[in-house]
């Protein structure tokens, strides 16, 4: 039985073993002698004796290919019909198309289960499309083939998410989910993708679960009313923090600021507040649901800026940050800052720039956005290089307040 252990774990990996063949499955002897460890002495005449005997009792079905004139072996060879289930009803094992076929009517069950009206259709197409995916041995992914009970985790703590409607941190939502406060975190990998092809977003915070509070950190004359109570953050010399939980349906946001200025490095947005002449400051790089709700509530009429590097990633992030806010934002451009030394761009970042070109640009962000694919970026790209009076400045405000 070693033998056809052996056999049956080589045809497991083959393509005969992922979906059905129109061929006999064969293999090179020695090869074959070589990878079971009997190439050699006592093993090798063991092993071919078992393969004669073996040969023998299949009636056809597993075969010693010989030369038709040495007579020497050359191929093992186990037919295309009623080989496979020959040899691994042989070693006690489930056989791959057995395998293939509970792991598709699996995916064809939970294709029927019932999941919120908004994500219903989304989940019966993929599930179908994975169970035909898995008759015809095509990837699973993320599920694995050889774990039906872990495929089974794997769609209750989707099934789980889907029907998530509250806003928890991440271990209170894997416990209510999964009983285990560490399984969503452990799953997330598999998660993700799942949850993007069901949903379209791979996020576990779209659905409320989150990693930690989302907050907003922000700095400059802001009064914050919620019914009757009026709060006055600007007496605050230093930045505040809150958490977007506790913007309310009433919160009303009241500046005297006519300026918004979004930072992108948090240490440059530290540096600002310090300084800061009378603006809204908002610190975010790629904007999160603490900043979004924090500028839907500003008025009308603030100006928005935006302060980023220089970099693929920086005008990546302002353009996430007005599809995100629907607002206004322009660009912070600080008068002659540009540096003459330039790195080469990374893939990363010349795919990124390729894809903010087929976005609706404004003029000026297109002629950078090419520069940056013609001659790289720029050595001096990070916020720290600019001065924080050229910040100011740029914003129209007077030299004195920097003395």
């Amino acid at each position: 039985m070693t033998l056809l252990s052996h056999l049956a774990r080589l045809y497991q990996n083959s393509t005969h073993g992922r979906k059905d063949s129109s061929r006999d499955f064969t293999i090179d002897y020695e090869a074959f002698l070589r990878h079971a460890g009997m190439a050699d002495g006592d093993a090798r005449e063991l092993a071919e004796r078992e393969m004669i005997s073996l040969e023998k009792m299949a009636n056809g079905i597993f075969c010693i290919d010989r030369h038709k004139r040495s007579g020497l072996p050359q191929r093992l060879r186990l037919a295309r019909v009623g080989g496979e289930a020959w040899l691994f009803a042989h070693v006690g094992r489930i056989s791959p198309s057995q395998q293939r076929s509970e792991l598709a009517e699996q995916f064809s069950l939970v294709a029927e289960k019932t999941v919120p009206d908004t994500w219903q259709a989304g989940w019966t197409k993929w599930f179908h499309e994975l169970a035909i995916a898995a008759r015809e041995g095509e990837s699973v992914q993320p599920f694995r083939r050889d774990d039906l009970d872990g495929n089974q985790v794997l769609v209750r703590t989707l099934s789980g998410i889907l029907h998530w409607s509250s806003t928890a941190l991440i271990r209170y939502a894997s416990t209510a989910i999964c009983g285990d406060s560490k399984q969503l975190q452990r799953l997330e990998a598999r998660l993700r993708p799942a949850l993007h092809a069901i949903t379209g977003s791979d996020s576990l915070e779209t659905f409320g679960i989150l990693r930690k509070p989302r907050w907003v950190s922000f700095h400059g004359p802001l009064l914050m009313r919620m019914g009757e109570s009026l709060t006055d953050f600007g007496i605050f010399p230093a930045p505040v923090m809150l958490a977007e939980t506790n913007f309310t349906t009433q919160t009303k946001c009241i500046t005297s600021a006519s300026i918004c200025l979004t930072v992108e490095n948090e240490d440059t947005f530290h540096e600002l507040a310090a300084t800061n002449p009378g603006v809204v400051l908002i610190s975010t790089s790629y904007a999160g649901a603490g900043v979004i709700k924090m500028i839907s509530l500003l008025p009308q009429h603030l100006q928005f800026f935006h302060f980023g590097d220089l970099d693929a990633a920086g005008s990546d992030i302002l353009r996430d940050l007005r599809a995100k806010t629907n607002r206004p934002i322009e660009q912070l451009v600080i008068p002659n800052h540009k540096s003459q030394e330039r790195h080469a761009l990374r893939d990363f970042d010349r795919k990124t720039l390729q894809r903010l070109l087929a976005t609706d640009l404004p003029a000026s962000e297109r002629c950078q956005v090419i520069d940056l694919i013609e001659n790289g970026m720029p050595c001096d790209f990070e916020q720290e290089s600019i001065a924080l009076d050229e910040v100011w400045k740029a914003l129209g405000f007077a030299q004195e307040i920097f003395s």
